[in-house]
């Protein structure tokens, strides 16, 4: 088994899973640094799951590779992100808004709920930063924006009124999604 941990390879003894090694090698990581990418012979696993983690079966000859971040950078490189995902789902809601102004409310109703979803999880990743690290929210505007526009949309899609959906969403939402600054 070759295993790195920010890039020193480490000697360790041999584990039986995934979840069996992280806790292994736990000590060696410095305190206060958290794990934030597990590779496992080019393959991803998610070290926030500590159940897949468990499960994960090793063999012994794998090569795997651990990087740990300090929560501020963690916290900053995540807050970077953020704009360009808001920017991705205000591109999403565009298209979704042409597709019930053009009548295909069934793509469109598909779209907007894979758009809403990603949405929460990306206001829920700022709210979590801000506690991490207290730093500046990227999404209040986009927040206060859903809060806002949320009751009127729901309202409109029990209603199936397709061109508000669509004027709230083109009109209001997307705006506010790509208006978030990329800077802070």
């Amino acid at each position: 088994m070759h295993v790195s941990l920010d890039d020193v390879p480490m000697e360790i003894p041999p584990a039986a899973t995934l979840g069996e090694l992280l806790d292994g090698i736990a000590p060696q990581i410095e305190p206060g640094r958290l794990v934030t990418h597990v590779d496992v012979d080019g393959a991803a696993a998610d070290p926030s799951d500590p159940a897949r983690i468990a499960r994960w079966r090793l063999a012994g000859a794998e090569a795997i590779t651990i990087r740990t971040e300090a929560p501020a950078e963690f916290a900053a490189s995540r807050r970077r992100e953020i704009v360009g995902h808001l920017r991705r789902i205000g591109d999403l809601l565009a298209a979704v808004a042409d597709g019930f102004a053009a009548g295909e409310t069934v793509r469109a109703n598909r779209g907007l709920a894979g758009a809403a979803r990603e949405l929460g999880l990306v206001l829920e990743l700022d709210r979590r930063l801000v506690a991490l690290d207290r730093g500046p929210s990227r999404c209040d505007g986009v927040a206060e924006t859903v809060r806002r526009l949320g009751p009127r949309l729901e309202e409109a899609e029990r209603g199936r009124r397709w061109q508000e959906v669509a004027t709230l969403l083109s009109e209001e939402l997307v705006p506010a999604l790509r208006a978030t600054p990329a800077d802070g």
